[in-house]
């Protein structure tokens, strides 16, 4: 039988002996099985013909092996491959809002998130988003500079308190109902004074323009599995 060539490595010990440390194809293969059998019948004597029971089981195990081998070896390139899908998928997540069935214990409603970016982990997708933690309105004001129109975002407090663009109390007051909207009477805000008196000059309340309520959200992050949405919010 013809013999593959192999390269030996050896190393010479302390005693000075000659000793072996590696043998190039030291790993027998479902050929090599095969080649050692039909060796064995050929060399066997005709009258005294060689069990080949024990060589065959032992092929029978290399082949199992093997093939064991290959299928984990397919399996895991499939899970990688559909771990890149996922992800890929997940991605038009980014930017939506979702839900994924948790109740708010202090609110009683239905947990919302908003997504900022997607990620795998150990071959799960996760999404990493921003609970909503409630509503508020935007104020703005607009005034003419040269010939444009100029938008100023304004803040205020809990109580309604309007400051001005420099930061300054504005002697203006919105009133906010116990869920945090503003209030309105026939679809109209409801302004007043420092002295909690109405306020009903239109051309000061005309400079004032306040957006529907907007959900806010938090500013950690949190991480949840894809596999746990149960709902998308366009």
């Amino acid at each position: 039988m013809a013999v593959d060539s192999v390269d030996v490595n050896s190393a010479v010990g302390v005693d000075g002996n000659s000793y072996t440390t590696g043998i190039s194809n030291d790993k027998l293969t479902n050929d090599d099985f095969l080649k050692l059998l039909l060796e064995e019948m050929r060399m066997q004597d005709p009258t005294k013909p060689m069990d080949s029971t024990a060589l065959m089981d032992s092929q029978l195990k290399m082949s199992t092996i093997e093939a064991n081998n290959d299928m984990s070896e397919s399996l895991a390139a499939l899970t990688k491959s559909y771990a890149a899908s996922s992800l890929s998928n997940a991605v038009g997540f980014m930017g939506k809002v979702i839900e994924n069935g948790t109740i708010d214990d202090k609110s009683g409603f239905l947990n919302a998130y908003k997504v900022s970016t997607v990620e795998n982990i150990d071959g799960e997708v996760y999404l990493n988003a921003q609970a909503q933690t409630g509503y508020y309105h935007s104020i703005r004001t607009s005034e003419e500079v040269d010939g444009k129109t100029v938008y100023t975002n304004l803040k205020y407090d809990t109580n309604g308190k309007i400051f001005d663009k420099d930061g300054n109390d504005s002697g203006v007051n919105v009133l906010i109902s116990e869920n945090g909207s503003f209030t309105t009477i026939d679809g109209k805000y409801q302004f007043v004074d420092n002295d909690g008196e109405a306020i009903t000059d239109e051309d000061l309340l005309n400079k004032y323009e306040i957006s529907s309520m907007l959900p806010l959200y938090s500013d950690k992050l949190t991480q949840i599995p894809v596999t746990s949405i149960t709902k998308v919010h366009g």
